[in-house]
């Protein structure tokens, strides 16, 4: 028996080979949501004011410590994370969030300014020790916290089922990667609704294509084509999930599915 929750590696290479080429049985995401065996997303992509379109794009993603640079030299990013977050939950005192940096020093950063606007946050990395990680679980189920923010952790292999708020923080380049982060905040518990999905959508490098995946992901089995889904409101989804696109979010994304559907380079690369 063998099971998998990414049989579209990145890699390329099928793990089909391994069960005489054969899928017995599957379940995607939209199907777990409406057999309720995971709970319910509201996504909202919200317009980010941080421009990515000149950082440097190498080996299929974004300069990390460009990235880094422009995510804390100030705190107008992390007060429109804030101003999004009060707008778009019930009340930010009894959220249950988690948040995914693009490094080290960004998941710190995020986590100190929170704090010192009175919204209890905590930071976690690679380097944290064990006991860290199980207090800080402990500590955002009893509302000590209201965010973890995290670096190359909480990918898979953890299990918080009261995280109800999901923040990326940075672009994700990886679908298997956002899927699974995206599944840190859809396990059921009680009294939960929904998953809150905050995704901060900039002005992206020409190079980033990875938005019509993502919205594939979300949304399941269709025809239609993405772009006709934006221009819908997004008819397809599975049952009790919400996504909105704010205007100028939903340019860019525009953009950057138009961009990639003209590039003969990455045409090749969806082929295959």
């Amino acid at each position: 028996l063998g099971m998998t929750a990414t049989p579209e590696r990145m890699d390329g290479k099928d793990v089909t080979e391994y069960f005489d080429n054969k899928i017995a049985a599957e379940i995607r995401l939209g199907e777990a949501i409406n057999r309720k065996i995971l709970c319910p997303f509201n996504y909202f992509a919200v317009t980010d004011e941080v421009s990515l379109r000149n950082i440097e794009w190498k080996k299929g993603g974004y300069n990390i410590n460009a990235l880094e640079t422009v995510y804390t030299k100030d705190n107008q990013r992390a007060n429109l994370i804030i101003d999004s977050i009060k707008r778009y939950t019930k009340n930010i005192k009894e959220v249950r969030g988690l948040g995914f940096c693009v490094s080290k020093l960004h998941a710190e950063y995020m986590s100190k300014y929170f704090n010192t606007v009175d919204i209890p946050a905590i930071y976690l990395t690679s380097d944290s020790s064990n006991d860290e990680r199980d207090s800080a679980k402990q500590k955002l189920n009893n509302r000590e916290v209201n965010f973890i923010f995290v670096v190359d952790l909480y990918n898979e292999g953890v299990d918080i089922p009261a995280i109800d708020t999901v923040l990326f923080l940075r672009p994700t380049e990886s679908i298997t990667v956002f899927l699974q982060q995206l599944g840190r905040g859809l396990r059921l518990d009680n009294g939960k609704e929904c998953l809150t999905v905050l995704d901060y959508v900039g002005q992206a490098n020409k190079s980033y294509n990875f938005y019509e995946q993502k919205f594939r992901a979300l949304i399941g089995n269709t025809s239609n084509s993405i772009e006709k889904e934006i221009r819908n409101e997004f008819p397809n989804l599975p049952k009790g999930c919400f996504i909105q696109l704010e205007r100028v979010a939903q340019d860019h994304i525009l953009e950057s599915i138009r961009k990639a559907t003209n590039n003969k380079t990455l045409l090749i690369r969806k082929i295959k």
